[in-house]
């Protein structure tokens, strides 16, 4: 019985209903990318996201107790109350930019019902990095052309460099008489942008002062990406020269779901990468 009343007690605590709302939000935003089958990179990503949002205000908890304005709790509300009518809408809509927008809509909502515009520094954090999705979104599309033979000419390098006899004509490499043509899915950018994420929210979250850390932090996150993804391409490109068709179903795989392997590897470097930096200041 003290138990009960306990945990009613717990139900009453304004800081535990909001909690409760961010969790609700969090299983509502994966569960309509999930439900519209959208990308599993983008899932993937939207998590690791979400991972830096609740991480960002765990040093807050004691400050995370809800005063929002009349305005800001009314204009919260409509936004949920507007992102869940959405839902049989957004579950049915398989392409567009709208599903980049469903997370800093979420943490928006959230902020609201928490603050007023005016004190909002204590979600700066998320909102930035919730930020990254439709930042992420943009970026593929925009840098993609480019992306696109940038890849083919250090995959193209790095095979050359091995001692295979490879030929470069635009995006396709070709092994003899297999080959790959390095199109959108493949380009390197889903890497890029899981190691540059991860640098900034570590970057937020527990900030490395000094310049030269932060560029190499940078810097290697873009050139791990690059690396990560010139040996999986490689792979791609060497998996189609085995004979009788044999390396498909090993291409196949790394060319679908498999090649998520390599992103969260490259997210992996670009995070040891920012720790061993951090590391350096907080030893000094």
């Amino acid at each position: 019985m003290f138990e009960l009343r306990h945990w009613v007690s717990k139900l009453y605590n304004r800081r535990a209903l909001f909690l409760l709302l961010a969790a609700l939000m969090f299983c509502w935003n994966a569960s309509i990318l999930w439900l519209s089958e959208q990308d599993l990179g983008l899932q993937i990503f939207q998590l690791l996201l979400w991972l830096g949002i609740a991480i960002s205000l765990e040093d807050q908890l004691t400050n995370l107790w809800p005063k929002p304005s009349r305005f800001s709790f009314f204009a919260g509300a409509i936004l949920i109350a507007l992102l869940l009518t959405l839902s049989p809408a957004l579950m049915s809509f398989q392409a567009g930019y709208i599903k980049y927008l469903l997370l800093p809509g979420s943490i928006c909502a959230l902020a609201l019902l928490s603050r007023p515009l005016q004190q909002w520094q204590l979600f700066s954090a998320p909102l930035l990095i919730s930020l990254l999705l439709p930042i992420s979104g943009a970026f593929a599309v925009l840098s993609s052309p480019i992306q696109n033979r940038l890849t083919a000419l250090l995959t193209w390098t790095f095979l050359y460099g091995l001692g295979f006899q490879t030929g470069l004509s635009g995006k396709e490499i070709s092994i003899g008489s297999a080959g790959v043509v390095v199109q959108t899915p493949c380009n390197g950018n889903e890497q890029l942008i899981f190691s540059i994420s991860m640098v900034i929210i570590f970057q937020l979250i527990f900030p490395l002062k000094q310049r030269g850390h932060i560029l190499a932090a940078f810097g290697g996150a873009i050139i791990s990406a690059y690396a990560i993804n010139t040996v999986r391409i490689a792979l791609l490109a060497y998996f189609t020269t085995w004979e009788d068709r044999s390396g498909m179903a090993a291409f196949d795989f790394f060319h679908g779901h498999g090649g998520l392997i390599f992103s969260l590897i490259a997210a992996t470097i670009a995070g040891w990468i920012y720790y061993r930096l951090l590391d350096q200041e907080l030893a000094a």
